[in-house]
Order: C-alpha cells, then sequence, then structure tokens
C-alpha cells in the first residue's frame, strides 16, 4: 500500500510527546509492507514549524525522511488545480497524494479529517493521544 506522511504527522514525529508511539506505528505499518512517500511542499511545513533548530538538525531531518520514504513528490500546478476544484474536501497535502495515487494518507490532527473515495484517511492523534 501506498502511503502519503503529512507534515503534520511528520511534526510530531520530530517534536511530540508521542513520537514513540509514532514510530512504532510507523514501524508497523511497514512491516506489512506498506511504503512511504511525502512531498516538498510537506517537509516545507515541516521546517517552518521546525523554525527554531539550526540548519544542521533540518539537514539531518531531511535526510531521515529521504531514507524513510520511496519519493519526495514536487509540488505542480496539476496538484493546486485539483485542491482549488476540491477545496472543501481537502487541503493541498491530500490533493499532491491523490495526485500521485497514494492510497492512504497518515495525518496527526485534533480536528476529524474526511476520508476521499480514493483515499483514507488515518489520522494517528485518535490512536496516540
Amino acid at each position: 500500500m501506498k502511503v502519503y506522511l503529512t507534515s503534520s504527522l511528520l511534526l510530531t514525529l520530530v517534536r511530540s510527546s508521542r513520537k514513540l508511539k509514532i514510530q512504532k506505528l510507523l514501524l508497523e505499518a511497514l512491516d506489512s509492507h506498506q511504503r512511504f512517500f511525502t512531498s516538498s511542499f510537506s517537509i516545507h511545513l515541516l521546517l517552518q514549524g521546525l523554525e527554531e533548530i539550526d540548519v544542521t538538525k533540518k539537514k539531518q531531518i531531511l535526510g531521515f525522511l529521504e531514507d524513510l520514504t520511496d519519493t519526495i513528490f514536487e509540488l505542480d500546478t496539476e496538484s493546486l488545480r485539483t485542491q482549488i476544484l476540491m477545496s472543501e474536501t481537502c487541503d493541498l497535502e491530500m490533493a499532491i497524494a491523490l495526485k500521485e495515487g497514494m492510497e492512504e494518507v497518515f495525518v496527526d490532527l485534533e480536528r476529524e479529517v474526511t476520508s476521499l473515495p480514493l483515499l483514507v484517511v488515518r489520522n494517528f492523534f485518535g490512536e496516540t493521544k
């Protein structure tokens, strides 16, 4: 299964007190042969959320994400168009995941995120709080 890792999940993986629980769930997903993907946009959002850390740590995080994921997708105009057309049901990260053929998207948000017909949303917040 192809899984898109959002910036909310990545930020939790780096900064939250729940990161060990998240790591365990991600390892279980890897053991069940799920493949992880993300985008340059999601990494940009992550790094913006980590603005207080130094450049060396940001480079380490980028290297970790390159190792964790099969591919880091680029932000393109097709994804932007998809998000504009579906703005009530998906954000830009979900639009990228849809465009790239992901089957599932992992988020970590307090608010409810609705799955789409072609994209299942798994919210780690409820699983790890």
